[in-house]
Protein backbone atom coordinates (compact mmCIF):
# COMPACT_ATOMS: atom_id res chain seq x y z
CA UNK A 1 0.00 0.00 0.00
CA UNK A 2 3.06 2.27 0.31
CA UNK A 3 6.39 2.08 -1.58
CA UNK A 4 7.05 -1.27 -3.22
CA UNK A 5 10.58 -1.88 -4.46
CA UNK A 6 11.12 -4.13 -7.50
CA UNK A 7 14.28 -6.19 -7.38
CA UNK A 8 16.08 -8.42 -9.88
CA UNK A 9 15.19 -12.06 -10.06
CA UNK A 10 18.72 -13.42 -10.33
CA UNK A 11 20.32 -13.95 -6.89
CA UNK A 12 23.86 -12.67 -6.38
CA UNK A 13 26.76 -15.17 -6.36
CA UNK A 14 28.53 -16.09 -3.14
CA UNK A 15 31.64 -14.11 -4.01
CA UNK A 16 32.44 -11.69 -1.15
CA UNK A 17 32.17 -7.96 -1.49
CA UNK A 18 35.94 -7.36 -1.10
CA UNK A 19 36.83 -9.60 -4.01
CA UNK A 20 34.08 -8.08 -6.13
CA UNK A 21 35.36 -4.69 -5.38
CA UNK A 22 39.07 -5.34 -6.27
CA UNK A 23 39.24 -8.18 -8.81
CA UNK A 24 42.69 -9.69 -9.81
CA UNK A 25 45.25 -8.96 -12.52
CA UNK A 26 44.66 -12.28 -14.27
CA UNK A 27 40.96 -11.80 -14.94
CA UNK A 28 39.66 -12.17 -18.49
CA UNK A 29 37.25 -9.67 -20.17
CA UNK A 30 34.27 -11.97 -19.50
CA UNK A 31 35.16 -12.15 -15.83
CA UNK A 32 35.49 -8.38 -15.66
CA UNK A 33 31.96 -7.93 -17.12
CA UNK A 34 30.55 -10.45 -14.68
CA UNK A 35 32.18 -8.66 -11.78
CA UNK A 36 30.71 -5.33 -12.95
CA UNK A 37 27.25 -6.89 -13.08
CA UNK A 38 27.67 -8.32 -9.59
CA UNK A 39 28.78 -4.93 -8.28
CA UNK A 40 25.62 -3.35 -9.77
CA UNK A 41 23.42 -6.00 -8.16
CA UNK A 42 25.12 -5.47 -4.82
CA UNK A 43 24.58 -1.74 -5.06
CA UNK A 44 20.90 -2.33 -5.84
CA UNK A 45 20.59 -4.74 -2.89
CA UNK A 46 22.39 -2.26 -0.64
CA UNK A 47 19.99 0.56 -1.70
CA UNK A 48 16.97 -1.67 -1.16
CA UNK A 49 18.17 -2.62 2.35
CA UNK A 50 18.74 1.05 3.21
CA UNK A 51 15.28 1.92 1.92
CA UNK A 52 13.78 -0.83 4.06
CA UNK A 53 15.69 0.44 7.10
CA UNK A 54 14.47 3.98 6.43
CA UNK A 55 10.83 2.92 6.22
CA UNK A 56 10.47 3.75 2.54
CA UNK A 57 9.54 0.19 1.45
CA UNK A 58 6.87 -2.07 2.88
CA UNK A 59 6.93 -4.90 0.32
CA UNK A 60 9.18 -6.40 -2.34
CA UNK A 61 8.16 -7.64 -5.78
CA UNK A 62 10.57 -10.38 -6.86
CA UNK A 63 10.45 -12.42 -10.03
CA UNK A 64 10.04 -11.99 -13.79
CA UNK A 65 6.89 -10.33 -15.23
CA UNK A 66 3.88 -12.53 -14.84
CA UNK A 67 5.48 -14.56 -12.03
CA UNK A 68 5.96 -11.85 -9.43
CA UNK A 69 6.13 -12.80 -5.78
CA UNK A 70 5.28 -10.25 -3.12
CA UNK A 71 7.08 -10.12 0.22
CA UNK A 72 5.78 -7.77 2.90
CA UNK A 73 8.24 -6.18 5.31
CA UNK A 74 7.79 -4.41 8.63
CA UNK A 75 8.21 -0.68 8.11
CA UNK A 76 7.53 2.73 9.53
CA UNK A 77 4.07 2.64 7.89
CA UNK A 78 2.52 0.56 10.66
CA UNK A 79 0.01 3.29 11.58
CA UNK A 80 -1.05 3.63 7.97
CA UNK A 81 -1.45 -0.14 7.65
CA UNK A 82 -3.61 -0.27 10.78
CA UNK A 83 -5.86 2.45 9.36
CA UNK A 84 -6.25 0.63 6.05
CA UNK A 85 -6.88 -2.63 7.88
CA UNK A 86 -9.68 -1.04 9.93
CA UNK A 87 -11.35 0.67 6.96
CA UNK A 88 -15.01 -0.09 6.25
CA UNK A 89 -14.16 -0.03 2.54
CA UNK A 90 -12.19 -2.59 0.61
CA UNK A 91 -8.68 -1.44 -0.39
CA UNK A 92 -5.97 -2.91 -2.60
CA UNK A 93 -2.72 -2.01 -4.38
CA UNK A 94 -2.44 -3.37 -7.92
CA UNK A 95 0.73 -3.95 -10.01
CA UNK A 96 1.18 -2.72 -13.61
CA UNK A 97 -0.06 -6.11 -14.83
CA UNK A 98 -3.19 -5.93 -12.69
CA UNK A 99 -1.98 -8.25 -9.92
CA UNK A 100 -3.06 -7.48 -6.36
CA UNK A 101 0.03 -6.66 -4.30
CA UNK A 102 -1.75 -5.88 -1.05
CA UNK A 103 -5.33 -5.88 0.26
CA UNK A 104 -7.19 -5.23 3.50
CA UNK A 105 -9.54 -7.60 5.38
CA UNK A 106 -12.65 -5.71 4.28
CA UNK A 107 -11.99 -6.58 0.63
CA UNK A 108 -11.62 -10.19 1.72
CA UNK A 109 -15.06 -10.09 3.38
CA UNK A 110 -16.61 -8.52 0.28
CA UNK A 111 -15.20 -11.23 -1.99
CA UNK A 112 -15.35 -14.18 0.41
CA UNK A 113 -11.57 -14.73 0.24
CA UNK A 114 -8.70 -14.40 2.68
CA UNK A 115 -6.22 -11.57 2.28
CA UNK A 116 -3.40 -14.04 1.61
CA UNK A 117 -5.40 -15.57 -1.23
CA UNK A 118 -6.19 -12.17 -2.69
CA UNK A 119 -2.52 -11.19 -2.86
CA UNK A 120 -1.16 -12.38 -6.19
CA UNK A 121 -4.63 -12.66 -7.75
CA UNK A 122 -5.43 -10.73 -10.93
CA UNK A 123 -7.86 -7.97 -9.96
CA UNK A 124 -10.07 -8.68 -12.98
CA UNK A 125 -10.61 -12.22 -11.66
CA UNK A 126 -12.66 -10.63 -8.84
CA UNK A 127 -15.10 -9.16 -11.37
CA UNK A 128 -17.88 -11.12 -13.14
CA UNK A 129 -16.84 -11.99 -16.66
CA UNK A 130 -19.69 -10.00 -18.22
CA UNK A 131 -18.34 -6.79 -16.64
CA UNK A 132 -14.60 -7.30 -17.06
CA UNK A 133 -14.22 -5.33 -20.29
CA UNK A 134 -15.93 -2.28 -18.80
CA UNK A 135 -13.96 -2.59 -15.58
CA UNK A 136 -10.68 -2.95 -17.47
CA UNK A 137 -11.31 0.36 -19.24
CA UNK A 138 -12.02 1.97 -15.88
CA UNK A 139 -8.74 0.62 -14.47
CA UNK A 140 -6.71 1.82 -17.45
CA UNK A 141 -5.46 5.17 -16.13
CA UNK A 142 -2.02 6.76 -16.19
CA UNK A 143 0.16 7.99 -13.34
CA UNK A 144 -1.38 10.92 -11.51
CA UNK A 145 -4.87 10.22 -12.87
CA UNK A 146 -8.01 9.21 -10.98
CA UNK A 147 -11.14 7.31 -11.95
CA UNK A 148 -14.46 6.59 -10.31
CA UNK A 149 -17.34 4.33 -11.23
CA UNK A 150 -19.69 1.58 -10.14
CA UNK A 151 -18.72 -2.03 -10.80
CA UNK A 152 -19.60 -5.46 -9.44
CA UNK A 153 -17.44 -7.96 -7.58
CA UNK A 154 -17.78 -11.71 -7.27
CA UNK A 155 -19.07 -12.15 -3.74
CA UNK A 156 -19.33 -15.09 -1.36
CA UNK A 157 -21.43 -18.08 -2.43
CA UNK A 158 -21.79 -17.06 -6.05
CA UNK A 159 -23.34 -13.69 -5.26
CA UNK A 160 -22.36 -10.35 -6.76
CA UNK A 161 -21.57 -7.25 -4.74
CA UNK A 162 -22.22 -3.78 -6.21
CA UNK A 163 -19.36 -1.43 -5.30
CA UNK A 164 -18.25 2.12 -5.95
CA UNK A 165 -14.64 2.06 -7.16
CA UNK A 166 -12.32 5.00 -6.51
CA UNK A 167 -8.99 4.55 -8.32
CA UNK A 168 -5.74 6.50 -8.14
CA UNK A 169 -2.64 5.68 -10.22
CA UNK A 170 0.89 6.69 -9.21
CA UNK A 171 4.44 6.15 -10.39
CA UNK A 172 6.79 4.46 -7.90
CA UNK A 173 10.41 4.32 -9.09
CA UNK A 174 9.28 3.76 -12.66
CA UNK A 175 6.57 1.25 -11.73
CA UNK A 176 2.90 2.25 -12.33
CA UNK A 177 0.84 1.19 -9.34
CA UNK A 178 -2.87 1.63 -8.75
CA UNK A 179 -4.57 2.17 -5.42
CA UNK A 180 -8.18 0.93 -5.24
CA UNK A 181 -10.84 1.83 -2.67
CA UNK A 182 -14.10 -0.11 -3.05
CA UNK A 183 -17.27 0.91 -1.17
CA UNK A 184 -19.94 -1.75 -0.74
CA UNK A 185 -23.25 -0.43 -2.17
CA UNK A 186 -25.37 -3.41 -1.10
CA UNK A 187 -27.14 -1.55 1.71
CA UNK A 188 -27.77 1.41 -0.60
CA UNK A 189 -29.22 -0.87 -3.27
CA UNK A 190 -31.51 -2.51 -0.71
CA UNK A 191 -32.66 0.92 0.48
CA UNK A 192 -33.31 2.00 -3.11
CA UNK A 193 -35.33 -1.17 -3.70
CA UNK A 194 -37.32 -0.50 -0.51
CA UNK A 195 -38.00 3.06 -1.68
CA UNK A 196 -39.18 1.80 -5.07
CA UNK A 197 -41.49 -0.69 -3.34
CA UNK A 198 -42.84 2.05 -1.05
CA UNK A 199 -43.38 4.36 -4.02
CA UNK A 200 -45.20 1.64 -5.89
CA UNK A 201 -47.35 0.96 -2.83
CA UNK A 202 -48.01 4.69 -2.42
CA UNK A 203 -49.00 5.03 -6.07
CA UNK A 204 -51.36 2.09 -5.69
CA UNK A 205 -52.90 3.70 -2.62
CA UNK A 206 -53.24 7.02 -4.42
CA UNK A 207 -54.98 5.30 -7.32
CA UNK A 208 -57.28 3.54 -4.87
CA UNK A 209 -58.04 6.77 -2.99
CA UNK A 210 -58.60 8.59 -6.28
CA UNK A 211 -61.07 5.93 -7.36
CA UNK A 212 -62.81 6.15 -3.98
CA UNK A 213 -62.91 9.93 -4.24
CA UNK A 214 -64.34 9.71 -7.74
CA UNK A 215 -67.05 7.36 -6.47
CA UNK A 216 -67.77 9.67 -3.53
CA UNK A 217 -68.10 12.62 -5.91
CA UNK A 218 -70.50 10.65 -8.08
CA UNK A 219 -72.55 9.79 -5.01
CA UNK A 220 -72.47 13.42 -3.96
CA UNK A 221 -73.64 14.49 -7.40
CA UNK A 222 -76.48 11.99 -7.18
CA UNK A 223 -77.36 13.28 -3.71
CA UNK A 224 -77.29 16.87 -4.95
CA UNK A 225 -79.54 15.94 -7.86
CA UNK A 226 -81.94 14.24 -5.47
CA UNK A 227 -82.02 17.29 -3.21
CA UNK A 228 -82.50 19.78 -6.01
CA UNK A 229 -85.26 17.79 -7.74
CA UNK A 230 -86.87 15.15 -5.52
CA UNK A 231 -87.12 17.28 -2.37
CA UNK A 232 -88.15 20.51 -4.01
CA UNK A 233 -91.36 19.05 -5.45
CA UNK A 234 -93.03 18.25 -2.09
CA UNK A 235 -91.77 21.58 -0.71
CA UNK A 236 -93.44 23.42 -3.55
CA UNK A 237 -96.63 21.48 -2.83
CA UNK A 238 -96.51 22.43 0.85
CA UNK A 239 -95.93 26.07 0.01
CA UNK A 240 -98.62 26.12 -2.66
CA UNK A 241 -101.34 24.34 -0.68
CA UNK A 242 -100.66 26.34 2.48
CA UNK A 243 -100.91 29.57 0.47
CA UNK A 244 -104.14 28.30 -1.21
CA UNK A 245 -105.54 27.32 2.17
CA UNK A 246 -105.01 30.81 3.52
CA UNK A 247 -106.35 32.46 0.38
CA UNK A 248 -109.38 30.27 -0.29
CA UNK A 249 -110.36 29.15 3.18
CA UNK A 250 -108.85 31.80 5.38
CA UNK A 251 -112.26 33.23 6.36
CA UNK A 252 -113.41 29.81 7.61
CA UNK A 253 -110.27 29.27 9.73
CA UNK A 254 -109.94 30.63 13.18
CA UNK A 255 -106.78 32.40 14.28
CA UNK A 256 -105.17 29.15 15.39
CA UNK A 257 -105.79 27.50 12.01
CA UNK A 258 -104.43 30.45 10.14
CA UNK A 259 -101.37 30.32 12.43
CA UNK A 260 -100.81 26.66 11.61
CA UNK A 261 -101.00 27.35 7.87
CA UNK A 262 -98.58 30.24 8.26
CA UNK A 263 -96.13 28.03 10.12
CA UNK A 264 -96.30 25.41 7.36
CA UNK A 265 -95.53 28.06 4.81
CA UNK A 266 -92.62 29.50 6.85
CA UNK A 267 -91.14 26.05 7.49
CA UNK A 268 -91.34 25.22 3.79
CA UNK A 269 -89.53 28.41 2.90
CA UNK A 270 -86.84 27.67 5.50
CA UNK A 271 -86.41 24.16 4.15
CA UNK A 272 -86.01 25.54 0.64
CA UNK A 273 -83.32 27.91 1.93
CA UNK A 274 -81.52 25.00 3.60
CA UNK A 275 -81.59 23.04 0.35
CA UNK A 276 -80.13 25.98 -1.53
CA UNK A 277 -77.33 26.33 1.02
CA UNK A 278 -76.58 22.59 0.97
CA UNK A 279 -76.25 22.71 -2.80
CA UNK A 280 -73.95 25.71 -2.47
CA UNK A 281 -71.77 23.83 0.05
CA UNK A 282 -71.62 20.87 -2.33
CA UNK A 283 -70.62 23.08 -5.25
CA UNK A 284 -67.82 24.88 -3.44
CA UNK A 285 -66.39 21.51 -2.36
CA UNK A 286 -66.34 20.12 -5.91
CA UNK A 287 -65.97 23.12 -8.19
CA UNK A 288 -62.89 23.38 -10.39
CA UNK A 289 -60.51 26.12 -9.30
CA UNK A 290 -59.20 28.64 -11.81
CA UNK A 291 -56.48 30.53 -9.97
CA UNK A 292 -55.66 34.06 -10.97
CA UNK A 293 -54.87 37.50 -9.60
CA UNK A 294 -57.83 38.98 -7.72
CA UNK A 295 -58.19 42.51 -6.36
CA UNK A 296 -59.93 41.56 -3.12
CA UNK A 297 -60.42 45.19 -2.11
CA UNK A 298 -62.43 45.82 -5.28
CA UNK A 299 -64.50 42.68 -4.66
CA UNK A 300 -65.39 43.82 -1.12
CA UNK A 301 -66.33 47.29 -2.35
CA UNK A 302 -68.59 45.74 -5.01
CA UNK A 303 -70.27 43.49 -2.43
CA UNK A 304 -70.95 46.45 -0.11
CA UNK A 305 -72.46 48.50 -2.94
CA UNK A 306 -74.73 45.59 -3.93
CA UNK A 307 -75.88 45.08 -0.33
CA UNK A 308 -76.79 48.74 0.09
CA UNK A 309 -78.70 48.73 -3.20
CA UNK A 310 -80.58 45.46 -2.65
CA UNK A 311 -81.48 45.82 1.04
CA UNK A 312 -81.88 49.49 1.84
CA UNK A 313 -82.64 50.09 5.50
CA UNK A 314 -83.81 53.68 6.09
CA UNK A 315 -82.11 55.33 9.01
CA UNK A 316 -79.44 52.67 9.39
CA UNK A 317 -75.90 53.95 9.48
CA UNK A 318 -73.04 51.55 8.75
CA UNK A 319 -69.48 52.72 8.28
CA UNK A 320 -67.08 50.61 6.20
CA UNK A 321 -63.25 50.71 6.35
CA UNK A 322 -61.81 48.83 3.35
CA UNK A 323 -58.05 48.52 2.87
CA UNK A 324 -57.01 49.28 -0.70
CA UNK A 325 -54.87 47.18 -3.04
CA UNK A 326 -55.23 43.80 -1.38
CA UNK A 327 -54.26 41.37 -4.13
CA UNK A 328 -54.38 37.58 -3.82
CA UNK A 329 -54.02 34.56 -6.06
CA UNK A 330 -57.29 32.66 -5.86
CA UNK A 331 -60.33 31.48 -7.74
CA UNK A 332 -62.25 34.72 -8.21
CA UNK A 333 -65.77 33.27 -7.79
CA UNK A 334 -64.88 31.21 -4.74
CA UNK A 335 -62.88 33.90 -2.93
CA UNK A 336 -65.67 36.40 -3.60
CA UNK A 337 -68.05 33.95 -1.92
CA UNK A 338 -65.77 33.94 1.14
CA UNK A 339 -65.71 37.71 1.63
CA UNK A 340 -69.39 38.00 0.71
CA UNK A 341 -70.38 35.56 3.46
CA UNK A 342 -68.21 37.37 6.00
CA UNK A 343 -69.39 40.88 5.00
CA UNK A 344 -73.05 39.82 4.98
CA UNK A 345 -72.63 38.24 8.43
CA UNK A 346 -71.08 41.44 9.74
CA UNK A 347 -73.93 43.46 8.20
CA UNK A 348 -76.51 41.15 9.81
CA UNK A 349 -74.99 41.08 13.29
CA UNK A 350 -74.50 44.88 13.46
CA UNK A 351 -78.19 45.55 12.72
CA UNK A 352 -78.82 46.71 16.30
CA UNK A 353 -75.85 49.08 16.40
CA UNK A 354 -76.35 52.78 15.78
CA UNK A 355 -72.62 53.20 15.17
CA UNK A 356 -72.00 50.00 13.18
CA UNK A 357 -68.46 49.56 11.85
CA UNK A 358 -67.32 46.86 9.43
CA UNK A 359 -63.62 46.59 8.48
CA UNK A 360 -61.74 44.65 5.84
CA UNK A 361 -57.95 44.53 5.70
CA UNK A 362 -54.79 42.48 6.12
CA UNK A 363 -52.37 41.83 8.95
CA UNK A 364 -48.95 40.18 9.31
CA UNK A 365 -48.94 36.40 9.65
CA UNK A 366 -46.32 33.74 10.27
CA UNK A 367 -44.91 32.09 7.16
CA UNK A 368 -45.29 32.99 3.50
CA UNK A 369 -49.01 33.84 3.73
CA UNK A 370 -51.30 36.84 3.58
CA UNK A 371 -53.85 37.10 6.37
CA UNK A 372 -57.12 38.93 5.64
CA UNK A 373 -59.75 39.87 8.20
CA UNK A 374 -63.35 41.09 8.48
CA UNK A 375 -64.16 42.80 11.76
CA UNK A 376 -67.37 44.24 13.15
CA UNK A 377 -68.64 45.73 16.40
CA UNK A 378 -71.91 43.81 16.39
CA UNK A 379 -73.53 41.16 18.58
CA UNK A 380 -70.41 38.99 18.78
CA UNK A 381 -70.56 35.46 20.17
CA UNK A 382 -69.65 33.37 23.19
CA UNK A 383 -65.98 32.35 22.65
CA UNK A 384 -66.64 29.07 24.47
CA UNK A 385 -68.50 27.87 21.35
CA UNK A 386 -66.09 29.19 18.73
CA UNK A 387 -65.42 25.66 17.40
CA UNK A 388 -69.06 25.36 16.33
CA UNK A 389 -68.96 28.41 14.09
CA UNK A 390 -67.61 26.65 11.00
CA UNK A 391 -69.69 23.46 11.34
CA UNK A 392 -72.72 23.06 9.03
CA UNK A 393 -76.05 23.99 10.65
CA UNK A 394 -74.37 25.10 13.89
CA UNK A 395 -75.73 28.48 15.00
CA UNK A 396 -74.87 30.51 18.08
CA UNK A 397 -77.88 32.80 17.72
CA UNK A 398 -81.56 31.99 17.28
CA UNK A 399 -83.20 32.40 13.90
CA UNK A 400 -85.66 34.80 15.54
CA UNK A 401 -82.85 37.17 16.50
CA UNK A 402 -80.70 36.73 13.39
CA UNK A 403 -82.03 34.68 10.45
CA UNK A 404 -79.81 32.20 8.64
CA UNK A 405 -79.20 28.50 8.00
CA UNK A 406 -75.71 27.99 9.49
CA UNK A 407 -74.14 26.99 6.17
CA UNK A 408 -72.32 30.20 5.21
CA UNK A 409 -69.31 29.88 7.52
CA UNK A 410 -68.99 26.16 6.73
CA UNK A 411 -68.62 27.03 3.03
CA UNK A 412 -66.09 29.75 3.96
CA UNK A 413 -63.90 27.18 5.69
CA UNK A 414 -64.05 24.72 2.80
CA UNK A 415 -63.14 27.35 0.22
CA UNK A 416 -60.23 28.69 2.28
CA UNK A 417 -58.90 25.19 2.92
CA UNK A 418 -59.08 24.42 -0.80
CA UNK A 419 -56.80 27.43 -1.30
CA UNK A 420 -54.29 25.99 1.19
CA UNK A 421 -55.21 28.41 3.98
CA UNK A 422 -57.04 28.34 7.27
CA UNK A 423 -59.83 30.35 8.90
CA UNK A 424 -60.54 31.21 12.52
CA UNK A 425 -62.59 33.64 14.60
CA UNK A 426 -62.32 35.72 17.74
CA UNK A 427 -65.09 37.50 19.56
CA UNK A 428 -67.11 38.13 22.68
CA UNK A 429 -70.79 38.72 23.40
CA UNK A 430 -71.82 42.30 22.48
CA UNK A 431 -68.20 43.14 21.61
CA UNK A 432 -68.18 42.19 17.93
CA UNK A 433 -66.54 39.42 15.95
CA UNK A 434 -63.23 39.17 14.11
CA UNK A 435 -62.86 36.62 11.29
CA UNK A 436 -59.44 35.83 9.79
CA UNK A 437 -58.37 33.73 6.82
CA UNK A 438 -54.99 33.07 5.19
CA UNK A 439 -54.08 32.60 1.53
CA UNK A 440 -50.90 32.31 -0.50
CA UNK A 441 -48.82 35.50 -0.24
CA UNK A 442 -49.62 37.62 -3.29
CA UNK A 443 -50.37 40.95 -1.69
CA UNK A 444 -48.63 43.07 -4.35
CA UNK A 445 -50.54 44.68 -7.20
CA UNK A 446 -50.04 43.00 -10.59
CA UNK A 447 -47.12 44.12 -12.69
Amino acid sequence: MTDTAPTGHRPPKTTGPDRLATGSPGETGAETAELAELRAELREAHETIEAIRGGGVDSLVIGPPGREQIYAVASADRTYRLIVKAMNEGAATVSPRGVILDANPRLGLMTGQTVSKLIGTAVLDLIPEAHRATSARLLDVGAGDNARGEIELNGPGGTTVPVLLALSAFDLDGMLLRGLVLTDLSAQRRAEADIRDLNAELEARVEQRTAELGLANKNLEAFSYSISHDLRAPLRALQGFSAALLEDCGDRLDETGRGYAGRIQAASERMAALIDDLLLLSRVSRADMNLGRVDLSAEVTSIVDEMRAQAPEPGRRVRFAIQEDVWVTADRALIRSVVQNLIENAWKFTARRNDALIEFGTMPADGAVICCYVRDNGAGFDPAYVNKLFQPFQRLHTARDFPGTGIGLASVRRIVERHGGRVWAEGAIDEGAHFYFTLADNSRAPE
